[in-house]
Formats: structure tokens, C-alpha cells, sequence
């Protein structure tokens, strides 16, 4: 209303100014002009009066008047009502010029609408078709929106939902499923997996991933939950496991057949220099399908919580040259320099089990000749740290990319790299194992120059036998 009352102003001035001038001129002239005169005088400025406050509204107040009333209806959201081109008097083009923004306006604003519009179908598309549950929560717990996938995990109905909700579902009660987020945020921060229910009312095994998120509306945080169903991953796991345990023990006896044959013939015979290496091939391949047994009783041992520690004191550096014999004539063979670095101050002991500690060196060792290529060196070293020994083995292989580099602990887990596959994926899950028995910890780095480097940290005294 500013600009209607700036425009009464105007009237008024435009009014009062003739009546004004009109009274000061008739007393003035009193006593000097007939009373016909004044009476003249007066009724002239009395329609002078009129006739400026009429062309003061026409021409101002007027348009102005119309010209807000278009903006009013602009906030209310009406933006197809043209302005009265009567009202608006010689100030036709600015009403075109208003008509014409207010038809832009309305074009742009229906524009956006309907890309908003779009842009909700297709987010709703995307979470409806999501198989992943989602479950959002504030920073108190209380459960914001959930998914159709994670209704059966929150161990929600319909009925416990807002109505009219297609993709994701607002609780009537927020605080009903605070405990049981409570107990999925607590599994995730354990590593854990997550046991409930699938759709079909079956039992299920959930991997968890957990987001904070800020809402750039409000500004508060909040946390975005996703539930992926493994069910079948873990069945094919289980799977793999019960074919690799059979067939370690199927492999185990024939095996052990093969390598006492080989001794017998080996002091039996008197091999020339070319049976020699047949044999030597044949005694390789023996050892190389034993270490592949090995992973498979271990990694089941491991499953049936029968893998025992039995620490004794060892010497590290003996190790490191056993397992370094051991190898050596594969790396030979295949062209690579297979060496050992011991630091000066490396500890002369370690209590540990040594048994479990050389098959860890061995299969990180394994492992580094498999990605070396000929002519590429792979180093064993020893070095103290604090009250802890590090144990690290490095190549000059392709390196593993930081993507993958906390998933090659995990069982059946090969590198992406064409051609290099072999064995179970089964080697760095169980080291990972071996050393989190002996209260340590193990990682994988990128090398100094290229390639990968395996660090694994054990303390230097066992506080008791350990079970896994």
C-alpha cells in the first residue's frame, strides 16, 4: 500500500494547491472586488481543484494503484491475471513491459516446475528400484525415512507409515525404531555383519554401510544407513569353503604319495642334470600344491574356531632365511632377485608361534613373486619398531590400486589383473588372520618406487595362548 498512499499524497497536493492560491487571492481582494468576482473566483478554483486531483488519479494514483494490485497478486502466486490497461492511462507500455515480465515469470517459474517435477520421478525411480535398504536417522536416533527394502529389517508395516509415500516411507512414530538403529550402528562399528529378516520373512545376512550427511536446508546432521542383502554371498561362501575343505583333505593323501615317491627316487636314482631338474619341477609344484592345501585346512580351522596360537620364543632372522631358501630357486627360475634386508637393531627374538609367523612370511612372500615380473626384485625385511617387529615384504609388481587395498584380506579375493590368478584367495586372508591372533596388524601400501609393499606389525611377547 506505500505507493497508493504516495499517490493520495499527490491528489491531495494536486487538489489543495488551486484552493489554496484561489483563498489567498479572494482575502486579499475582499473589500476591493465585487462579491460577485469572489464568488466566480471561488467556484473556478474549486474546479481547477477537481479537474488536477481527476488527472492526478488518471495519471498516477491510478496506475500505481493497478501496478501494486499486480504485484499483490505476483506474491500470491497469480501470475495470469493481466493488469486493467483502463486504469493504467497513458502508461500503456509499462503495463505491456509488466505484462510481458509477469508472462516470463509465470514461463519460467512453470519451467522449473516441471523440471522439479522430473527431477522427483526420476529420484523416486531411483530409490524405488534401490534392492539396498535405506533407513535415514537425525543425530538422536530417530528413525526420518525408510525404504520399502528395509521395512522387513525395521520390522515395519504399512500402517506404521505417513500415507502417501511411494518411495521413501515417513514413520508416524520416529522414536519407535531407535534401539534397533541403535543395534545396526553398533554391528557396523564392530565390522560385523547384521542378522534379520529378508523380504520373504526368511533370515538374512546384511553388510552395512554408514554416511553422515548435512541438510543444506536446515543445517542439521543426520545419518544415512544402507543395508545390502548378502544372504547369497554368504551361502556361496559357505559353499566354497565345505568344496575347498573336501578337497584339501580329497588332495592331502595323494600328495603325500607323491612327495615320498619323489624322495625314494631321488636317493633310489642317480639323475643326470636333466632329470635332476625334472625332479626339482616335480618337488616345486609339490610344494607349491601343499601351501595351496594348507590355506584351505587353515582357513577352515580358522571358520571352526580351531586354530590355536602357541607362542615360544623364536628367532625372526632364521625364519626369514628359511623362507628365503625355500623360494628361492622359484625366484630363480623366474628371473627375480629374491632378497633380505635386516636392520642392524631388528630383535633377536620373538615370542610367537613360529610355525604360524613362517607361513604368514611365506605366503606374503609367495604372493610377491606371483606379481613380479622377470628381471624385478622382491625384498624381505626385518626392523624394530618400538615394542612391536615389522615384518614387510615388497615387490616391483603392478601395485595395488588404493581402491582395493581393504578388500585383499578377505577371503577369495584376487586382484582385477588379467592373467596373475591363481590359488584359492585364500593367502592374505588367513596372514590377516595369523597376525590379528598375534595382536597385531597388517596393511598393504603402495612401494617406494613401484609395486606393492605388505607391513605386518607383531608385538614382541604374547600375552597368553589365543584362540580364533
Amino acid at each position: 500500500m506505500e505507493l497508493f498512499g504516495r499517490a493520495s499524497w499527490l491528489m491531495f497536493v494536486a487538489g489543495a494547491v488551486p484552493t489554496g492560491v484561489a483563498g489567498w487571492w479572494i482575502g486579499s481582494r475582499a473589500g476591493h472586488e465585487p462579491g460577485w468576482t469572489l464568488v466566480l473566483a471561488a467556484l473556478a478554483a474549486a474546479v481547477v481543484s477537481a479537474g488536477a486531483a481527476l488527472l492526478a488519479w488518471r495519471w498516477f494514483a491510478g496506475p500505481l494503484s493497478e501496478l501494486e494490485r499486480g504485484l499483490e497478486r505476483w506474491g500470491r502466486g497469480d501470475l495470469g491475471t493481466p493488469l486493467d490497461r483502463s486504469r493504467m492511462a497513458g502508461w500503456r507500455a509499462l503495463a505491456r513491459q509488466f505484462d510481458r515480465a509477469q508472462e516470463d515469470l509465470r514461463q519460467s517459474l512453470e519451467d522449473a516446475q516441471a523440471d522439479l517435477a522430473r527431477e522427483r520421478a526420476r529420484l523416486r525411480t531411483l530409490v524405488e528400484r534401490i534392492p539396498d535398504a535405506m533407513i535415514l536417522t537425525n543425530m538422536r536416533g530417530e528413525v526420518l525415512y525408510y525404504n520399502a527394502a528395509a521395512m522387513p529389517i525395521l520390522g515395519a508395516l504399512p500402517e506404521d507409515a505417513v500415507p502417501g509415500g511411494r518411495a521413501l516411507f515417513a514413520p508416524r512414530d520416529p522414536e519407535r525404531w531407535r534401539m534397533r538403529v541403535q543395534e545396526i550402528l553398533t554391528a557396523h562399528s564392530a565390522g560385523a555383519g547384521l542378522e534379520g529378516r529378508g523380504a520373504d520373512g526368511a533370515s538374512a545376512s546384511y553388510r552395512t554401510m554408514v554416511t553422515m550427511f548435512n541438510d543444506s536446508g536446515s543445517g542439521d546432521f543426520g545419518v544415512l544407513v544402507m543395508l545390502r542383502d548378502v544372504t547369497s554371498e554368504r551361502r556361496l561362501e559357505k559353499v566354497k569353503e565345505e568344496f575347498f575343505q573336501s578337497a584339501a583333505h580329497d588332495l592331502r593323501a595323494p600328495l603325500f604319495a607323491i612327495q615320498g615317491y619323489l624322495r625314494l627316487l631321488r636317493k633310489s636314482l642317480a639323475p643326470d642334470e636333466r632329470q635332476a631338474t625334472w625332479l626339482d619341477h616335480i618337488d616345486q609344484a609339490c610344494e607349491k600344491l601343499t601351501l595351496f592345501v594348507k590355506d584351505a585346512l587353515d582357513a577352515a580351522r580358522i571358520e571352526n574356531g580351531r586354530l590355536h596360537l602357541s607362542p615360544l620364543p623364536m628367532d625372526p632372522a632364521a625364519m626369514i632365511r628359511r623362507v628365503v631358501r625355500l623360494f628361492q630357486p622359484l625366484a630363480d627360475e623366474r628371473g627375480i632377485s629374491l632378497e633380505t634386508d635386516l636392520a642392524p637393531d631388528a630383535p633377536a627374538a620373538l615370542e610367537a608361534d613360529e610355525r604360524l609367523i613362517e607361513r604368514l612370511l611365506q605366503n606374503l612372500t609367495a604372493n610377491a613373486l606371483k606379481f613380479t615380473p622377470r628381471g624385478g626384485r622382491v625384498l624381505v625385511q626385518a626392523a624394530p619398531h618400538g615394542d612391536q617387529l615389522e615384518l614387510a615384504v615388497q615387490d616391483d609388481g603392478p601395485g595395488i590400486p588404493e581402491a582395493q587395498r581393504a578388500v585383499v584380506f578377505e577371503k577369495f579375493r584376487q586382484l582385477d589383473t588379467p592373467g596373475l590368478k591363481s590359488g584359492f584367495g585364500l593367502g592374505l586372508a588367513i596372514c590377516a588372520k595369523i597376525v590379528k591372533l598375534h595382536r597385531g596388524v597388517i596393511w598393504v601400501e603402495a612401494a617406494p618406487v613401484k609395486g606393492a609393499r605388505f607391513v605386518a606389525r607383531l608385538p614382541l611377547i604374547q600375552r597368553g595362548n589365543e584362540e580364533i
